[in-house]
């Protein structure tokens, strides 16, 4: 990466619509790159064994654990610098490639034991060549940063879409050629590459602008001092999030972490692939401006909550309809943990939209200690409950640990934030209100449709359709009546 000798620009301060165009540009684009993913995912689904899917599986989560070492906090410091230098970004750079290269190669020698340990009978070569994503990753990490800094939403946008449509198109054309196993490496590696090609193209317009902000007294000692917690956050984050598929992998084989990958993976999906991309833009505007990180924490969560809290009773009853038709029978045995995740998932993507605050004012060091214990308590509870019950006890332990998780970010969490627990809960009341009504009318419907002779699957659909109805009616009620005035 070539940095010019300029300073990097301020970021722009986000007002009231910026900040949702800024969102609906980075969850538009990303919704539409996700529905080229998770299309070509359901597709490779109908045609590679869970033994595959695994296998990748395994291999993936040590990339993304491993993608934490390469990082060790260089984004987030890059975000919270005032005046990141030229000197600066490219010591970042190359101090993160380096380490890239260095991790990649251990982990394609490492490839066989790893998967002898965690995806027995599964394919080495396959975890081997996924190592490539961890130099690739160290390229993108500037680059990402800056565009996130100066607001450049759009084109980081479209970066992400390109990335994932192409990575999409190229796992669907090597499957049909008989890749098997390697269409899925092909997915992730391409996914990767994009991402670093096209995030450094995109940022060289931004480091071409000269920055109008005097240097703050002090900055030079302020550029590695959000480095630690930023990195212990980010190890912590990722450590939760995958070492339930190394945990898996060492009670079982290939073919159940593969059952369990794709049911977290589409499970997660509200966390990930959509609070996680607002919660980029929220990161971004609290640090420009954190004196209205209150109003704009309690707004976030309430649409976030509005949007996603209703689809929790539906993906629980459409998930045993659903899940075997459209991936095929061999994937029955994903449901039961795919309806506990679909809980905790949107959860945490909801309690995101707190944690993206608490980083943007300045207080990742109370984020990443309370993701450090989440972290340890999810390794307890899965070491427990997966001897118990084997994948739906690796579902019930990340929902175990949500409930305290959530306590704390409501109550101590939204305070620093800006928020009072009771302006969240004001908020909330109406969304919970409405979906509560729609569960007592799911019930009744599912209830009656049985009792009248209708198949199972049509009453489900039928009863989820009435009850998103009612919650729907609710919801947007307020915003209708506030129209016709």
């Amino acid at each position: 990466m070539s940095v010019g000798s300029e300073m990097v620009t301020r970021p722009r301060e986000l007002t009231g619509r910026g900040l949702i165009t800024s969102a609906s540009w980075m969850t538009g684009s990303h919704l539409i790159a996700q529905a080229f993913a998770y299309g070509s995912l359901i597709f490779l689904a109908r045609r590679l064994p869970p033994a595959s899917f695994g296998t990748v599986a395994v291999g993936t989560a040590v990339v993304y654990i491993t993608t934490l070492l390469v990082d060790h906090g260089t984004y987030g410091a890059i975000m919270v610098h005032p005046r990141p230098t030229r000197s600066y970004l490219v010591r970042a750079f190359w101090r993160c490639f380096l380490i890239g290269v260095v991790l990649g190669a251990v982990m394609a020698a490492s490839a066989g034991p790893l998967v002898g340990t965690f995806a027995d009978g599964g394919d080495a070569p396959a975890v081997a060549l996924l190592a490539v994503c961890l130099p690739l990753h160290a390229i993108g990490i500037v680059p990402t940063a800056l565009l996130h800094k100066s607001m450049r939403f759009r084109r980081l946008a479209g970066a992400t879409a390109v990335a994932n449509v192409g990575s999409a198109s190229m796992a669907v054309v090597a499957v049909l050629a008989g890749a098997g196993v390697w269409s899925l490496v092909a997915r992730q590696v391409a996914l990767f590459a994009l991402l670093a090609v096209l995030t450094t193209v995109l940022c060289r317009p931004t480091l071409r602008h000269r920055s109008a902000v005097p240097n703050p007294s002090g900055v030079h000692g302020h550029e590695h001092s959000g480095d630690r917690w930023f990195f212990l956050f980010g190890v912590t984050m990722m450590l939760a999030a995958n070492i339930d598929y190394l945990v898996v992998g060492l009670s079982s084989d290939a073919s159940l972490v593969g059952l369990y990958a794709l049911a977290f993976t589409i499970a997660m999906a509200p966390s990930t692939q959509f609070s996680e991309q607002v919660g980029k833009v929220l990161f971004a505007a609290a640090a420009s401006s954190p004196e209205t990180s209150g109003v704009r924490t309690v707004q976030s969560v309430r649409l976030m909550s509005t949007l996603l809290l209703p689809l929790v009773p539906v993906g629980i009853l459409l998930a045993p309809v659903l899940l075997p038709a459209v991936l095929g029978p061999e994937w029955v045995g994903m449901v039961a943990a795919f309806q506990v995740l679909w809980v905790a998932g949107i959860g945490f993507a909801i309690d995101n939209c707190i944690g993206e605050a608490l980083s943007g004012t300045g207080h990742i060091d109370f984020r990443a200690k309370v993701m450090a214990v989440r972290c340890g308590a999810t390794i307890v509870a899965l070491w427990v409950l997966v001897s118990i019950d084997g994948i739906r006890g690796a579902a019930l332990a990340h929902l175990t640990v949500f409930v305290p998780y959530a306590a704390v970010y409501a109550i101590f969490g939204a305070r620093l934030a800006g928020a009072a627990p009771g302006e969240l809960w004001h908020a909330l009341r109406p969304v919970v209100a409405a979906v509560a009504c729609q569960v007592a009318v799911t019930v009744a419907a599912l209830a009656a449709l049985r009792a009248g002779g209708t198949s199972g699957g049509v009453s489900v659909c039928a009863a989820v359709a009435a009850g998103l109805a009612v919650s729907a009616f609710l919801l947007l009620r307020p915003f209708v009546g506030r129209r016709s005035q």
